[in-house]
């Protein structure tokens, strides 16, 4: 893949140096580009904002390019009455540049993206403008690595007839031979409303093919002016009578376009067009030579859209989707767990004799664990019934599951209602990972049966949970023990090696008669006694 190489390029707090990136995880994003004529706007009815507001409300764009927009105070009424409205911040708009017509202006999600310069390309009639933006990757300043976009904006010559096309060519070769002076663009979009009756025009020709970008249009080529064939890619009039200005012979021209280069195409620099999302934006194909709100009822979008799509602009959006591949942004995530001890167990809960001498230091840091954890507490609260060791893995099922698979693990709290806590003794656990799988735990204890989550653990609420106590299929080969309706894990695994056999009764022979803070404690009452290995060790014998 070619990366563009930078240099300590530094804008705002992002420093920006293309690298090229290992060991990381990707997931697709998806951008909304949309070009919109908004018909001189504000003019005389800067109320139409209420329409525009509406629509995008409708369509969630990430990319907004307009034409036909008069002054500065129109982008700032569209931007705060129209974008950001209902508590949302997250638009921001470009620098406005007053040229000798009607002018552009690009809006944009600034959770995602980043205005990083903006330029004019100068032709006869308007200027088409340039807007340079790129992905504002979550790890952008640790990774340095990130995406560009290069966005233009025209609204080229109207009417038909030769000396109308040779003058949309000449503003196409402006535009042409100035991204010819780019050598490093990339994910390069072209739109607006260009005014193209057919795909033979000359200028149509010259946004494909001329010069050192060859761009492509998503959509049919072909004489569509006043051609019903042609009428689910119309974008013009969205009226039959007139007012307001603008056009008012009913759907009947597509004007309005989006072209982008051929690595958007093929996807080689990190963007790709998702195949069929370029549409005009409320046209259901039905409507040719009609008025947008004339019959038959249109079902492409809502009714209040159909409407501000009429009275907002003679022209209607054009809309196309593109995948961004971004590194994911791990999350931090609460993980609630419930399990419990067979030894502790009294058919409810569990008691919790130790809390006296349970250590304030996470116990795993030995064969056969050798956990390497720095967890550490000043008081072992006093529903505490032992520590645990929670183990994270991110693994195709169940099977899969090694030390491969593992991503993190947490010396944590099991109380005697069988939550599984943080060190503060009461929040759910948490941690910061992105799944290319699927999400399995396992819970071990000093001596009893570690147990897997038989399923993936699910989210729910932003936040994951797994209850093995619900059953016992809920653990992996249904390896717990059924006590009264209740799954718990099975105990007598004295030292602690997966199996309940002859050498847990010789770790516990070793320590009968101790007191205190013990493996050969099976029951956890701070005795190692008889009924250790009677009440336990004998009833799980061969586990």
């Amino acid at each position: 893949m070619k990366i563009l190489r930078l240099f300590l390029l530094t804008v705002g707090s992002y420093l920006l140096i293309f690298l090229t990136t290992s060991g990381r995880i990707f997931a697709q994003d998806t951008l909304k580009v949309m070009y919109y004529n908004v018909l001189n706007y504000p003019g005389s009815t800067p109320g139409r904002v209420s329409y525009f507001r509406t629509t995008n409300q409708y369509i969630g764009a990430d990319v907004i390019l307009i034409s036909e927009l008069i002054s500065d105070a129109g982008a700032l009424t569209l931007l705060q009455d129209g974008l950001n409205v209902y508590g949302e911040d997250k638009y921001q708009k470009a620098v406005f540049t007053d040229g000798y017509d009607t002018d552009n202006m690009l809006f944009f999600n600034s959770e995602k993206l980043v205005l990083y310069s903006q330029d004019t390309i100068n032709t006869a009639l308007r200027q088409i403008n340039e807007y340079v933006l790129y992905y504002k990757s979550w790890d952008l300043e640790s990774t340095n690595d990130t995406i560009f976009f290069y966005f233009y904006s025209a609204h080229l010559k109207a009417s038909s007839g030769s000396t109308n096309e040779n003058k949309r060519l000449a503003e196409v070769m402006e535009f042409k031979n100035h991204l010819n002076t780019k050598p490093d663009a990339r994910n390069i979009f072209f739109g607006g409303d260009l005014n193209l009756y057919k795909s033979a025009e000359p200028a149509y020709d010259a946004i494909l093919n001329f010069g050192n970008y060859t761009l492509n249009d998503p959509l049919s080529a072909g004489y569509w002016h006043n051609n019903q064939s042609f009428s689910a890619i119309h974008t013009q009039s969205t009226r039959t009578s007139q007012f307001g200005g603008g056009a008012s012979g009913g759907i009947d021209d597509r004007f309005d376009f989006i072209f982008f280069s051929d690595d958007v195409l093929s996807g080689s620099n990190e963007v790709s067009y998702i195949p069929n999302s370029c549409i005009a934006v409320g046209n259901d194909g039905n409507h040719f030579n009609l008025a947008l709100i004339d019959q038959p009822v249109n079902p492409s979008v809502p009714d209040s859209v159909i409407e501000s799509l009429y009275y907002m602009s003679d022209h209607m959006p054009v809309m196309c989707k593109v995948e961004v591949e971004s590194s994911i942004h791990p999350q931090s995530r609460e993980l609630a767990l419930k399990a419990f001890l067979e030894g502790p167990f009294n058919g409810n809960d569990m008691n919790t004799d130790l809390s006296d001498v349970i250590p304030v230091e996470q116990p795993f840091n030995t064969v056969p664990w050798n956990y390497s954890g720095t967890e550490k507490v000043t008081t072992v609260p006093d529903n505490v019934v032992d520590w645990v060791l929670v183990e994270l893995h991110d693994a195709q099922d169940a099977t899969s599951t090694d030390s491969t698979t593992l991503f993190e693990q947490q010396a944590s709290f099991l109380l005697n209602d069988g939550r599984i806590v943080g060190l503060d003794g009461s929040s759910n656990l948490s941690f910061i990972h992105s799944f290319v799988n699927s999400f399995y735990v396992v819970i071990r204890h000093r001596n009893h049966i570690e147990v897997l989550s038989a399923n993936p653990v699910m989210e729910v609420s932003n936040g994951y949970t797994y209850d093995f106590s619900t059953g016992i299929t809920k653990a992996f080969n249904s390896e717990q023990k059924d006590i009264g309706g209740i799954a718990v894990m099975f105990g007598g695994d004295a030292n602690s090696d997966g199996q309940i056999n002859d050498q847990d009764k010789t770790v516990w022979s070793a320590f009968a008669g101790k007191t205190g803070y013990n493996t050969a404690d099976l029951d956890l009452n701070g005795q190692v006694d008889n009924k250790d290995k009677n009440g336990v060790w004998l009833s799980n014998f061969g586990m």
